[in-house]
């Protein structure tokens, strides 16, 4: 599951996914446009919804990935 999330992520913000994983824990890597896409891409890739709280906690690759384990 963190692969495929590294890689839909990878793909929206064109940033490489070896990059991705080094900076796992690095805040502000996208704007917001394309936190948007990831919420929406990440929704349809596993079949969830986000409430607007995750969304917004959604700061991180590994928040990211802590927030769909949880829901998925």
């Amino acid at each position: 599951m963190e692969n495929k999330i590294i890689e839909i992520i990878s793909t929206i913000t064109k940033i490489n996914k070896t990059e991705l994983v080094e900076k796992v824990d690095t805040e502000k890597l996208w704007e917001s446009i394309v936190h948007v896409e990831i919420v929406i891409a990440l929704e349809e890739e596993f079949d969830i919804v986000f409430t607007q709280e995750e969304i917004g906690n959604m700061t991180t690759i590994l928040k990211i990935i802590d927030i769909v384990k949880a829901k998925a």
